[in-house]
């Protein structure tokens, strides 16, 4: 008998361990460990990891629905014990990739953690459940083996395994167990159209739960900015080498560059200790483990340069630093934060350093255009995505406040075209949005809570963007409600539930 749901387990009473698939010692065991999530947009799964309440989920299982900043987790998150029990419920931190979060309830008693497996001693064909609480049902058991340990063609930052057993909506966040109830990773999304699913090993959500315990987001180190690409077999043999791993770019003027490493390296030994790759799930080991280091750590890297018969070996020491906000790219949301004009139809975020290495951007200064609307005035304008936007209004836009500020100028003047100057590529271009301002003259009064500044000044922006002259009113603010009571306010808005 194949137990399908914790609820008919425990409904029908022990069953004898020859007739099913998951020992009912085994069930009883991880039950009280594994919890659901809800929140205003969405749901999912999690599990125990400590006694006093560290939970462990999925990052999408908690993020938020904030376009501008896909930093900004779900606002009202309740957690359910496997007793019906429900507690508020914080974000410690999240990823979207690797897809962890940490959250954290308090509770009187204490909790049920799981136990981990050995993750990196995972193997194919070995025995596996998930447990999660899909929509519309309390709890489900599904069995599977591991068909894959090393998948690395999904755009994921790490390896992640490939299972059978059914991995519903809701069980997102949730467990994939071994037989004997250790937990081998995290469930994080199925196969669509399949009938496949995949978990991200808890070795690597355990490096996340510690960043996320002590700095409250996942700090990646490197040396910035190089490649690295597997010595597959053939490749090894032209470049006459048996191991190590190819370094086939180093981005000019980068530190690594500067530090001595040099494209067509071949690194051999990190801190003294070998290191190869001969395929990409090696290659994604490697990488992960460096990533994982300290940022601040010094490191030497040992490579072979030159041709065989001039082969020379050079020891290239540096510096790990800490990895600047990733921009959205694979499965990551990002962690920068768009400035959106949405009356403009214009969003832009800061350019680092990874921008300039994806898209191959010019090293010209300024601030990223990422979101241009159909039928807004950037799009009329000739703004595309990617475009580098140095200038607005004659003023240099190197970062987000100045362009903040130069363009809230305009728009404050009420400016009838606002001059822009973007890079695109290796050319320069010279532009002008006009603004529609369809609140033109139409006075405003924005009362805004104690709280919740963010949702104030997203309302103030617009508001500015269609032409309205906005007063913000609210604790403290004493004269702009006494213009209200004179009628000198055509429109009132209340920002946050003020």
């Amino acid at each position: 008998m194949a137990v399908v749901g914790a609820a008919v387990a425990l409904a029908q009473g022990p069953v004898p361990v020859g007739d099913q698939d998951i020992p009912d010692a085994v069930v009883q065991k991880v039950d009280p460990s594994v919890v659901a999530i809800q929140h205003e947009k969405a749901g999912g799964s999690g599990f125990v990891v400590s006694e006093d309440g560290y939970i462990l989920t999925n990052g999408h299982v908690v993020r938020g629905d904030d376009d501008e900043d896909p930093t900004q987790t779900a606002k009202a998150i309740t957690v359910i014990l496997f007793d019906e029990q429900k507690y508020p419920a914080r974000v410690l931190g999240f990823s979207m990739d690797p897809d962890v979060a940490l959250i954290k309830i308090d509770v009187p008693q204490k909790l049920r953690p799981v136990e981990f497996a050995n993750s990196r001693g995972a193997h194919v064909g070995q025995h596996c459940f998930a447990v999660g609480t899909p929509i519309g049902l309390k709890r489900t058991f599904t069995r599977g083996i591991l068909s894959n340990v090393d998948r690395t063609d999904l755009g994921t930052e790490t390896k992640v395994f490939q299972t059978d057993a059914a991995i519903n909506p809701g069980n997102s966040g949730g467990p994939l167990f071994d037989r004997n109830g250790r937990v081998l990773g995290i469930n994080t999304y199925g196969g669509r159209g399949t009938s496949i699913g995949f978990t991200i090993p808890i070795h690597v959500a355990a490096v996340l739960r510690d960043r996320f315990k002590t700095n409250g987001r996942f700090v990646r180190a490197l040396v910035p900015f190089f490649m690295t690409n597997e010595l597959y077999d053939e490749l090894a043999r032209s470049l006459g080498v048996e191991k190590g791993i190819l370094i086939p770019y180093v981005m000019p003027g980068s530190p690594a560059e500067k530090a001595g490493l040099r494209d067509g390296d071949v690194l051999v030994e990190v801190d003294g200790k070998p290191c190869s790759a001969r395929s990409k799930p090696e290659l994604s080991d490697f990488e992960w483990d460096q990533t994982i280091r300290k940022p601040g750590e010094p490191v030497a890297y040992t490579v072979l340069r030159g041709p065989k018969e001039k082969r020379e070996r050079v020891v290239v020491k540096a510096k790990l630093e800490a990895m600047e906000p990733l921009p959205e790219m694979g499965r990551h949301a990002g962690e920068l934060v768009e400035l959106r004009y949405g009356a403009l139809g214009l969003g832009v975020v800061p350019i680092v350093r990874i921008h300039r290495l994806i898209h191959a951007l010019p090293d010209a200064q300024g601030v990223l255009v990422t979101t241009v609307g159909a039928s807004g005035s950037a799009a009329k304008a000739g703004l595309r995505e990617r475009d580098i936007l140095t200038h607005v209004g004659g003023r240099p836009t190197p970062d987000i406040d100045a362009f903040a500020q130069a363009i809230e100028a305009q728009l404050a003047g009420r400016a009838k075209a606002i001059e822009m100057a973007i890079v695109r590529g290796k050319m320069s271009v010279q532009t002008a949005i006009a603004p529609y301002y369809d609140l033109r003259d139409r006075k405003v009064l924005l009362v805004a809570p104690a709280r919740d500044a963010e949702s104030v000044d997203l309302l103030r922006r617009e508001l500015q963007a269609e032409g309205a002259p906005v007063t913000v009113a609210g604790p403290g603010r004493p004269v702009a409600l006494a213009g209200l009571k004179g009628g000198e306010f055509e429109i009132l808005l209340f920002a946050g539930g003020a």
